[in-house]
């Protein structure tokens, strides 16, 4: 081989090489997101003081729209146009994101019911069943849009008790994605709270 042919491609080489490094090294880092409760989750006794066996509320699971089932953080633009972030991304997954934060805030706000979250092991029966479907949740217009079908369910006949749509809009505080995820937290945790009130006295007359 030519010795100056050699040396060119040599210097190609090292050439790609640099110019890869320097692409790598410039590339933006992805960021990662998880929704937040603002309660910690309480074990509460099987029974009542009064001895009278509580009622298990079963959470879950939890399904999304398919333009939701993705790890990108979603932003709906002007028009019908949807925006990907390609570098804020939810850590885990934001079906069992949404379905922790749902556990803790339930169980808070029904003190008289033991809530817990799909899926159970095989030797827990609940006795009912909330089933979740959320059709919407991303940010547009300085607000967090989160929309969701929501059954109970008694079992183990699988009766449905009540079925509903709850719409909840949560403001931003500001432009960043931190704003956008925290105004998120607070959509979820609306959500739980107001499914909740509806819950109480249709797990009441059920006992």
């Amino acid at each position: 081989m030519n010795p100056m042919t050699h040396c060119w491609k040599r210097l190609t080489g090292l050439l790609l090489v640099l110019i890869l490094a320097g692409c790598a090294s410039t590339s933006q880092p992805t960021r990662f997101y998880r929704l937040d409760s603002q309660t910690s989750l309480s074990i509460l006794p099987a029974q009542s003081p009064g001895g009278t066996p509580l009622p298990l509320l079963g959470i879950g699971p939890v399904s999304l729209a398919s333009y939701l089932d993705r790890p990108q953080l979603i932003e709906r633009s002007r028009g019908h146009r949807l925006v990907l972030h390609e570098f804020d991304q939810w850590a885990g997954t934001l079906q069992e994101n949404i379905l922790e934060v749902m556990t803790r805030e339930m169980q808070q706000a029904l003190p008289r019911v033991r809530v817990i979250g799909y899926p159970w092991n095989s030797a827990v029966r609940p006795g009912y069943e909330l089933v979740i479907d959320v059709s919407r949740f991303d940010r547009q217009e300085g607000k967090v849009e989160l929309e969701a079908r929501w059954s109970l369910l008694a079992q183990p006949e699988n009766r449905l008790i009540r079925l509903e749509q709850t719409a909840i809009e949560a403001p931003l505080t500001g432009g960043d994605m931190e704003s956008a995820v925290a105004a998120s937290s607070q959509a979820v945790q609306q959500l739980a709270r107001e499914i909740a009130d509806q819950l109480e006295p249709l797990l009441g007359d059920q006992r």
